[in-house]
């Protein structure tokens, strides 16, 4: 039994060793197994909090606690975060004109504006040897806003009421937060974070396998609308993908007087959000392309860490 156990280790080990390539393999894995969605979609919200709770258990506390002290500039990068993504899409909503969007991928582009950043963001910059004390400050707080902004932002881009309710959406963020954040204390004060900066291989791949399930259960649908209507599933790709890379080429290009790795890291949570969190707070209202536009938008995300890996590579390695 420790035999196999060890094993089990080792292999997280190799897995963590590989987590970029993990994440783009998990993806494509989700991707190629449709008969599995439906079973593994009520478990989405449990990917998600275990997610967030290893990322809370790693965190440098000491370097969060700077980023708070740091004030005027956390101001600065709050504000950006979150404006930054209705600013970019709403002009561009407007040229194209809202009539000539298709309604379901309307509000699936009104919900990327209003997300907040995807809650694996700063685990993703600590896969990349990048610090996530920012990226986990700026979770925190535009978690607890997210409540309170996103159905207007939504309305804003969309043209239209939003049926996000807010109450719904705080209990929600609460439960999950709480809970994950519970769950991580529990393991800093058992495990203990010498003990967990060890362990960092294991955990990446832990994070890898965990998001191999999410990937499964948010590619419902998807191989049957490749299938039926290549186009509008190429036409939500490139649109996701667009807005991934805009987002975070803008950050970086016009926030590195902030520090390069830094502006690189708001970059990545600038264009990577989290509308799967506003999706299931719309239920049974969330329309079927919408949901087909937030399962595409994972592509992106999957691969994000495989793509940037050599940019951060030259970014380190440069003065």
């Amino acid at each position: 039994m420790t035999g196999l156990v060890q094993a089990l280790i080792r292999s997280l080990a190799w897995v963590g060793r590989h987590g970029a390539a993990g994440f783009a393999i998990a993806i494509i894995a989700g991707i190629a197994l449709p008969g599995l969605a439906n079973t593994f979609r009520p478990v989405l919200p449990v990917t998600i909090f275990l997610f967030v709770a290893l990322t809370f258990a790693r965190a440098d506390f000491a370097g969060v606690r700077r980023v708070f002290a740091a004030r005027q500039r956390l101001v600065l990068m709050t504000g950006w975060i979150t404006l930054c993504m209705p600013v970019i899409i709403l002009p561009s909503v407007m040229a194209i004109g809202r009539d000539h969007i298709e309604p379901g991928l309307l509000l699936g582009i009104a919900l990327v504006a209003a997300a907040p950043p995807l809650m694996g963001f700063p685990a993703y910059a600590a896969l990349l040897g990048l610090d996530n004390s920012i990226g986990i400050a700026l979770l925190l707080i535009t978690l607890a806003a997210t409540p309170l902004i996103a159905p207007s932002m939504a309305s804003l881009v969309a043209g239209a009421a939003v049926p996000i309710d807010p109450v719904v959406l705080s209990l929600r963020l609460a439960t999950l937060l709480g809970g994950a954040g519970l769950l991580a204390l529990l393991l800093r004060r058992f495990v203990g974070p010498p003990r967990l900066a060890r362990l960092r291989h294991e955990l990446d791949g832990l994070n890898v396998l965990i998001y191999f399930v999410f990937a499964i259960a948010a590619m419902d649908g998807v191989i049957d609308a490749a299938l039926n209507t290549p186009g509008t599933v190429a036409l939500h790709l490139a649109v996701g993908s667009g807005i991934a890379v805009v987002g975070l080429a803008t950050t970086y290009a016009l926030m590195r007087p902030i520090g390069r790795p830094d502006a690189f890291v708001l970059g990545l949570g600038t264009g990577m959000r989290n509308s799967g969190l506003l999706v299931a707070s719309l239920g049974a209202a969330c329309p079927t392309t919408t949901y087909l536009f937030f399962s595409l938008l994972q592509i992106p995300i999957y691969c994000a860490p495989l793509v940037v890996g050599p940019l951060v590579r030259r970014l380190k390695a440069s003065p």
